[in-house]
């Protein structure tokens, strides 16, 4: 049986994957930082801290003892500290880019370290393109840095390397946020609507069983108030 660890995937996002990979069959392990919201039975949980890279190691060696391999790696841990430019304080940038960047390198680093020939997928964000605001600085950096590190980690590993850029998901960290603010957002970077988590998962699905080359950057958007996937 193939197997899938997401790290992060304590959210709606992860949820919506456990369950697709679930209906296929896989044995699908969690890793997340906090308390584990233990959603599904079959599902086995772990606390991993994405910036140490011993919790890492140990979380990649559980999934082993448990999967006999990992067959599947994925990134979706990931924490925004929004403030303005000018309020913007050291502690709270780098904290992003800690988590969000070099996170998603430690786990690159340790996956390929203990697994050959896999699959690592790097969620990013279209606000490492073009979505980016005045409020979310460090997170568009490092979701920016995710994208160009993906690349990169495609010429240095025999696992094959995806990177996944969603736009604004209908998730419940969107919904909590000001509605107002929300609605403006949309309305400034043209987006029609929110992407549904079914929509990201079907977009998802495409691009994983599409003939993708290793190091391959792909956006997930709405379009003319359709899904759009795009090779970018």
């Amino acid at each position: 049986m193939k197997s899938v660890l997401i790290i992060g995937g304590n959210c709606d996002i992860g949820k919506s994957l456990s369950e697709y990979f679930l209906d296929k069959d896989y044995m699908v392990v969690i890793g997340c930082h906090n308390d584990c919201n233990e959603y599904f039975k079959d599902v086995k949980y772990f606390k991993c801290d994405v910036t140490d890279i011993n919790s890492i190691d140990k979380l990649i060696n559980d999934t082993k003892k448990i999967c006999g391999s990992v067959d599947i790696l994925i990134n979706l841990a990931c924490i925004c500290m929004d403030n303005s430019f000018l309020n913007k304080t050291k502690e709270e940038f780098l904290r992003e880019l800690e988590v969000n960047l070099v996170g998603t390198f430690l786990c690159n680093q340790a996956y390929s370290r203990y697994i050959d020939n896999g699959l690592i997928i790097n969620f990013a964000s279209t606000d490492g393109i073009d979505t980016y605001n005045e409020y979310s600085m460090g997170y568009s950096a490092s979701k920016a840095g995710i994208i160009n590190l993906s690349k990169s980690v495609s010429l240095s590993t025999s696992n094959k390397v995806l990177c996944i850029v969603p736009n604004w998901v209908e998730s419940s960290s969107t919904l909590s946020m000001s509605q107002e603010y929300l609605v403006s957002e949309l309305r400034r970077i043209k987006q029609s609507r929110l992407i549904t988590l079914n929509e990201l998962v079907d977009g998802f699905d495409k691009i994983i069983n599409s003939q993708f080359n290793s190091g391959d950057i792909f956006r997930i958007d709405v379009k003319e108030d359709n899904l759009w996937v795009e090779k970018i």
